[in-house]
């Protein structure tokens, strides 16, 4: 996942010492300005190459690791895509969450899942948990159909949702149908696709 990094988006912990490190620490290790570190990190190409080398090889002692969360508050939206399915046991099912994952991470983004267990106030329960941790846009398998309270709670917030389902629904809400013997790969494409399309991403 490519990112825009600065003094925020860095932690680490100078392997194994478990302290939180800035972009200073960095430009400290290499003797370069922290203007340099933070080009380097961009991949701006005026950088001169040494210093490239340098900056790369303290990232590298000292541990370094991104910080997502960081650079996806600033940019004031999270590469997160939310999934609520109805159980984990169905093996169709579980292939789908696969093809799910693979395809929202080919994309750059993230899944983060959770299971209803069959229960329409759980769903709304977990839908309600992925707002709070500002996803993109979610995809529903609903326990029932598209009228549930999670339905509405993702409607009242406005958040991008794409439902799976065995036959069409009646509403007016972004569908895909997922009969009995699909193809996984094809229908995790298409919501991953349905879904980018209303949060606007590529």
């Amino acid at each position: 996942m490519a990112d825009t990094f600065e003094g925020s988006d860095l932690a680490g912990g100078g392997k194994g010492a478990g302290s939180r490190v800035s972009m200073q620490n960095v430009a400290a290790y290499a003797g370069v300005s922290i203007a340099t570190v933070s080009k380097v990190m961009q991949g701006v190409s005026t950088v001169l190459p040494e210093n490239v080398t340098k900056v790369q090889n303290a990232i590298e002692a000292l541990g370094y690791r991104i910080n997502p969360l960081g650079a996806e508050l600033r940019r004031g939206r999270r590469n997160l895509v939310g999934l609520i399915v109805p159980t984990f046991d169905d093996p169709p099912l579980a292939r789908l969450v696969m093809a799910l994952e693979l395809e929202v991470e080919r994309r750059g983004h993230v899944l983060f899942v959770g299971s209803s267990h069959g229960s329409e106030k759980r769903e709304a329960d977990i839908a309600g948990r992925m707002l709070d941790w500002r996803v993109g846009g979610i995809i529903v398998l609903p326990v029932k159909g598209q009228k549930s309270a999670a339905a509405m709670l993702l409607d009242d917030a406005a958040v991008p949702a794409v439902f799976v389902q065995a036959r069409q629904a009646a509403s007016q809400r972004d569908t895909v149908l997922a009969p009995p013997g699909f193809n996984a790969d094809g229908v995790a494409a298409d919501a991953v696709q349905l879904l980018f399309l209303r949060i606007g991403a590529p």
